[in-house]
């Protein structure tokens, strides 16, 4: 009979079987970070939402995973696929957003589905047209941006109304309710 070296006796004794992989392990930190979210952007007086965290944009126009190497994957406006997103680029299939920084301020421009688009935003003002919707907002409160006369707004919560929103999820949340 084959002698089993004392080594492995132990170790074979010290891994409960619990830990096999049979047994679902329970969620570990890491994808509970990823699911949390941080902001949420939501569109007056129409409601349409979208919120987001670390690693997902959720919302009834978006669903999408950051897959950990530059792409996120799923769907946003009827558009699924995988979106390759750079320092100064998101893109994918119908979907070709150009972001330049510029101090306390940014601009985010391109095509959605062949619609023109472009999102201007500083502290003080947001400017959006998606199409034929034109959004010239000022801010009016820590988290929301509106119409002096009374038009639309957007009420940005958490990370979105902060200085520097995570990026590109802050960009997929505003594309996802405009």
């Amino acid at each position: 009979m084959a002698r089993i070296p004392p080594l492995l006796v132990a170790l074979a004794l010290a891994v409960p079987m619990s830990g096999l992989a049979a047994d679902p392990a329970p969620p570990s930190a890491p994808t509970q970070a990823i699911e949390a979210m941080v902001g949420e952007v939501i569109t007056l007086p129409a409601n349409n939402s979208a919120a987001y965290g670390p690693g997902r944009v959720r919302g009834p126009k978006v669903n999408l995973t950051d897959d950990g190497n530059g792409e996120w994957k799923g769907n946003i406006k009827d558009l699924d696929g995988v979106f390759r997103v750079t320092e100064k680029r998101i893109s994918g299939g119908n979907l070709n957003m150009v972001m330049d920084r510029d101090g306390d301020g940014w601009i985010c421009q391109g095509t959605v589905d062949g619609k023109r688009v472009r999102i201007a935003f500083s502290p003080d003002g947001f400017v959006a047209r998606y199409d034929n919707r034109l959004y010239d907002l000022k801010r009016v409160a820590a988290d929301l941006w509106a119409t002096p006369s009374g038009g639309p707004g957007i009420r940005m919560k958490g990370d979105a109304a902060g200085k520097n929103p995570y990026y590109p999820q802050f960009i997929f949340a505003l594309l996802a309710v405009l």
